[in-house]
């Protein structure tokens, strides 16, 4: 049977020719790519020996200064429970009992701090400030927030006693903290203060020593000077007044005593801030936000669920037949149908773990602002209509 011939038929001159041409080509592009290379990196055959050296140990030293940055960050979600006397318990928010207190204890969101009679205990902050329990005393940490920058978020609440706090000068110009009771809400900057409350008849007391305090209930506000209390029956503010002379003594005393935590950052602390402040677009990006490798923690994400909270209790709010008159910012307490874990949630997602302002403007009408969790603290303005950014 025939066969066709597997032999390969010889190439012509011409075609070996052009084969020629193409490889001389090929040959041409490959030596102009690796000239466009040398050119490119030339500069860094043209540097000195040591500078080649010098490199390499700054890109190395610059990952160890973020790296390092970044773990001085997570010490900002924790507060230390540095010394205590007598009978002090703590109940962590991932356990179901109380335990007894230890020294340096760490301290992070939704735990609780109780002293007995005649028992104290003070939890110090790695900025130097510092709270301090009286005896009986109850107190839950509610919020420990840091945004790159030097930006600290901190919320606590009374829950029955009384505690004096005392707010680092290294605390931050756009920080702040609050301490709160089940009725009313002391927001500070750089000061110092005592807050008591009763829950048998819902009395809250602020007696500032230094600094100003922004004493607000859902229904009304004032401001408290150095040297005066405020006061406030459940919702109903009492004007403010001056503190006794011994009580002043006393209170400046307790204050002198807590300012021995405070430490000015350490020089290292400041170069290591500033490179992640600079460097925080492009940390976020690979989602190393302070506190974590978690993208839900970067400042898109935390407007978002600011958006997405201010919608959920929107939905509640028009499931009333008419909405309330006024509205706890810290607990929600008129939203009676709605579920606590579901008013937790919401109130996390705002800074300070509460609403900004809430105004009823008609039967079914009202108007709430809240802050996100971000760096620039976006403030929302939530209305029957729609949820939207508002300027300052």
């Amino acid at each position: 049977m025939w066969r066709r011939s597997t032999k390969n038929k010889p190439k012509s001159d011409a075609e070996l020719l052009v084969e020629l041409v193409q490889q001389a080509e090929r040959e041409q592009r490959r030596k102009e790519r690796l000239k466009r290379r040398r050119d490119y990196f030339g500069w860094l055959r043209a540097m000195p020996g040591w500078a080649k050296t010098l490199i390499p140990l700054a890109l190395v030293l610059l990952i160890v200064l973020i790296a390092d940055g970044i773990r001085r960050e997570s010490k900002e979600f924790k507060a230390t429970l540095v010394a205590f006397t007598g009978n002090v318990q703590v109940l962590p928010h991932d356990k179901g009992q109380w335990v007894v207190a230890e020294p340096n204890m760490a301290l992070h969101d939704k735990d609780l701090v109780r002293t007995g009679q005649q028992s104290s205990a003070t939890l110090v902050f790695p900025d130097g400030s510092a709270v301090q329990l009286e005896p009986n005393t109850e107190l839950e940490v509610r919020l420990l927030d840091f945004a790159r920058g030097g930006m600290r978020d901190r919320s606590f609440m009374v829950r029955f006693g009384s505690a004096i706090a005392y707010v680092s000068q290294f605390f931050g110009a756009r920080s702040q903290a609050a301490v709160c009771t089940p009725t009313a809400v002391a927001a500070v900057r750089g000061t110092a203060f005592r807050v008591v409350y009763d829950p048998a008849n819902q009395q809250t007391l602020v007696q500032v020593v230094e600094g100003s305090v922004r004493f607000r209930t859902p229904i009304a506000e004032t401001p408290s000077q150095p040297g005066q209390a405020a006061s406030a029956s459940g919702y109903q503010l009492a004007g403010a007044a001056p503190l006794p002379p011994e009580v002043q003594r006393f209170l400046f005393a307790q204050v002198a005593s807590l300012r021995r935590f405070e430490q000015p950052p350490h020089w290292l602390q400041r170069i290591e801030w500033g490179l992640t402040n600079l460097l925080d677009p492009f940390l976020q990006i690979l989602g190393l936000a302070p506190g974590g490798w978690s993208y839900a923690s970067t400042d898109f994400a935390r407007r978002t669920a600011c958006m997405e909270a201010l919608r959920r209790l929107r939905i509640h709010l028009e499931s009333l037949n008419e909405v309330p008159d006024y509205l706890n910012p810290v607990t929600l307490q008129e939203l009676t149908g709605l579920h606590p874990k579901e008013k937790e949630r919401i109130l996390s997602a705002f800074a300070g773990n509460m609403l900004e302002s809430y105004r009823k403007v008609g039967r079914d009408q009202y108007i709430v602002r809240a802050r996100a969790r971000d760096k620039k603290r976006t403030l929302y303005e939530m209305t029957i209509a729609e949820i939207r950014p508002v300027p300052e």
